[in-house]
């Protein structure tokens, strides 16, 4: 380990002694190495089971590496570490990391470099208000392999999380709280034709906000969806839905105050909608409009409610909005709560969307076997 490329030059306080090195890398700077357990260089094959911690190594040398894999170079930030490393009889060396990394901060992108992640999203996604990226990984590979390097492995390790920027920003969101379901955080549902969050939404939208209220330079973009062949008859019930409760409103003297219909009161303020409509309705011999059946009324009444593309317009605004104005209710400043343009349409293809994505932080999905009503969520940074 003394000769990796993370640490160029080691070298303990006394030949004999395993416990503590001082490491400087090629610039002069220093960062400390304390390490215990077992190691016999001589042993065929090497043996190896240590712990160790490193503090403090400063991150900005380790820029070539940084371009190399993510096409951007390191202007600030440490290292510490908490691991255990053992190196089985084959060279196989697993180790587990605790990784905490203070105030990482990425340039501009390298001009010609091949590699383009959003490293800058990716930190924002991870560091909590205080910058500090706190991280549980593993780390393996193989020390009979000539192209291993302990600096270059933990690179890739960071590496990977930045990805996730863009094919799951919301997986990162999600594993602030230690758990999973990220995938769900990017999107939520609405019941058929409805713009009213559910439990489950609000749930979900809380779990967004707690994690955004620790990173301030995170804006979030809602965009609502709607689709008039999933949701028309759904929309039709929605909007007879409130036809009722217009009723019930009327009967209660007016107001604003929130008003509920139970079951036993839903036939008569049916009934009621059903007189005030102006449709063709069934009558009796003497030209008078005939009491019909629940179902029946509800048939009528339904068929004659219109909808339309801008209806689904319309109906993915409100869902934007209505999820916009919930986390606005959870200490979110609207400043960093934008409405994206309503979407009506199918999706076409899988939305990989490649450097759009990536700036935007949206989740890249493939293409869903059944399309649900919803509004999606995107993240981007200041």
């Amino acid at each position: 380990m003394a000769s990796s490329a993370l640490f160029p030059a080691c070298r303990p306080p006394d030949p004999l002694s395993w416990r503590t090195w001082t490491c400087a890398d090629a610039s002069g700077a220093t960062a400390s190495l304390d390490v215990v357990g077992k190691l016999n260089p001589l042993a065929k094959p090497l043996a190896l089971d240590i712990q160790g911690k490193v503090r403090d190594l400063e991150l900005a040398p380790l820029t070539p590496y940084s371009v190399k894999y993510t096409g951007h170079g390191i202007e600030r930030g440490k290292l510490s570490m908490d691991v255990s490393y053992r190196v089985q009889p084959d060279g196989q060396l697993t180790a587990s990391n605790n990784i905490v990394l203070n105030q990482l901060s990425f340039g501009e992108k390298v001009e010609g470099s091949t590699a383009s992640l959003p490293v800058k999203l990716a930190v924002a996604l991870l560091a909590d208000r205080n910058g500090v990226i706190d991280i549980n990984l593993p780390i393996s590979g193989s020390l009979n392999d000539p192209q291993f390097s302990l600096g270059s492995v933990i690179l890739k390790v960071i590496v990977n999380l930045i990805t996730k920027a863009i094919t799951a920003p919301f997986t990162l969101l999600a594993s602030a709280f230690g758990g999973s379901g990220g995938e769900e955080l990017g999107t939520v549902p609405f019941a058929p034709g409805s713009a009213a969050l559910s439990a489950q939404a609000t749930a979900g939208l809380d779990r967004v906000a707690k994690v955004l209220a620790d990173r301030p330079v995170l804006i979030m973009t809602v965009t609502g969806m709607a689709r008039l062949d999933v949701e028309r008859e759904g929309y039709k019930r929605e909007r007879l839905q409130v036809l009722v409760v217009a009723e019930q409103r009327r009967a209660q003297g007016g107001g604003t105050a929130t008003v509920t219909v139970s079951p036993a009161q839903y036939p008569e303020l049916l009934k009621a909608v059903y007189r005030r409509a102006d449709i063709p309705k069934p009558r009796n011999l003497v030209g008078l409009a005939k009491d019909i059946p629940v179902p029946e009324m509800e048939a009528l009444l339904l068929a004659d409610i219109p909808v339309t593309e801008e209806s689904m317009r319309e109906l993915a605004l409100q869902r934007g909005v209505a999820v916009r104005d919930y986390l606005a209710t959870r200490q979110l400043p609207l400043e960093r709560l934008f409405l994206g343009a309503p979407k009506t349409t199918a999706d076409k293809a899988p939305a990989t969307a490649g450097a759009a994505t990536a700036a935007s932080g949206a989740a890249s999905r493939p293409m869903e076997a059944a399309w649900t009503p919803r509004a999606e969520l995107a993240l981007t940074i200041k």
